[in-house]
């Protein structure tokens, strides 16, 4: 983006905000003036060393832009990490534009030696999935309880130099009964007798009969990351007319490498699974540090446990 155009951040910011469906009525110019945050998302830009601003252009018209500061805008943790504001006409949206935009600027910000940046967006916004995508991963709430607040990692010197997924097979169980006592240790369970035969006969039966799956996480051939879903089944209701349920078990990733949305990919696919057998609900009872990914993945909390319709 050229000085000349950094008057056009401010038209932007108003195309990016998020209209939730249902909502009657135009949303005032005046949103991004009144709100301070709004006004520090384009407010003097250019005078500040980490102001960036790139622009995708159609026949001459800027018809995208993608740009980052430091201020306390929505999306700010600190002063070192850069936030995105990102925004496209409407006419060129789900066009794969706003992926190219984010990419180039997460490679040059990477270049330049930052080691995260971030973002906010809306509970609600379709967006959240094209920042998936690019890398973010939400760490809590943002500003208020209806956004989320997501951070992109850009030092990747401790991500893992090789991740693949795949299903468990009984080979794996050693290394998975021992990921399964350590989660169960780490959440706070007294270790009163020696849990592997058990554990090993439940597997082993389960693996058999197809009411057990897993999906694993591997860095290099090592497993990091486990996953499990009990299949139960209850009589049939009207919700599901198979009658089976989902229980999730052993979402647990190795410490060192948390944090960098090894979890959450193999949530999703667990929940997959779920829904190819015909599950009418997934079920976890959540620690304390997982409530915000289940609730990230559509989980909704109960008396006892948290829940998915699939």
């Amino acid at each position: 983006m050229t000085p000349g155009e950094w008057p056009l951040l401010e038209s932007f910011l108003y195309e990016a905000i998020f209209v939730p469906e249902g909502y009657e009525g135009e949303v005032p110019l005046s949103i991004i003036y009144d709100d301070p945050k709004c006004r520090a998302a384009f407010e003097a830009f250019g005078t500040l060393d980490d102001d960036r601003a790139l622009v995708a252009q159609a026949d001459g018209e800027v018809v995208g832009t993608c740009w980052v500061r430091t201020t306390d805008e929505y999306g700010h943790i600190d002063d070192e990490t850069p936030s995105f504001s990102i925004s496209l006409l409407e006419p060129y949206r789900g066009q794969g534009i706003g992926g190219a935009l984010m990419s180039q600027m997460l490679a040059e910000l990477q270049e330049a030696g930052y080691a995260r940046a971030s973002l906010s967006v809306q509970k609600e916004n379709p967006a959240l999935r094209l920042y998936e995508r690019q890398g973010f991963r939400i760490v809590g709430d943002g500003a208020n309880q209806s956004e989320w607040l997501m951070v992109r990692r850009l030092d990747f010197t401790r991500t893992p130099t090789v991740l693949e997924f795949r299903r468990l097979n009984p080979s794996d169980l050693p290394t998975f009964i021992e990921m399964r006592i350590a989660q169960l240790l780490e959440e706070g369970a007294q270790k009163t007798c020696d849990l592997r035969p058990a554990l090993r006969d439940y597997y082993q039966r389960h693996l058999a009969d197809g009411t057990f799956v897993s999906w694993l996480a591997l860095s290099d051939g090592e497993i990091v990351g486990t996953s499990g879903l009990s299949i139960v089944e209850k009589p049939p209701y009207f919700g599901c007319l198979t009658g089976r349920l989902g229980l999730l078990s052993s979402m647990y990733v190795r410490p060192d490498l948390r944090r960098q949305g090894i979890a959450r990919d193999l949530l999703l696919r667990i929940v997959d699974e779920a829904k190819e057998r015909g599950c009418g609900a997934v079920h976890i009872t959540a620690s304390e540090a997982g409530t915000h990914l289940y609730r990230a993945c559509g989980f909704t909390p109960h008396e006892r446990f948290m829940q998915l319709v699939p």
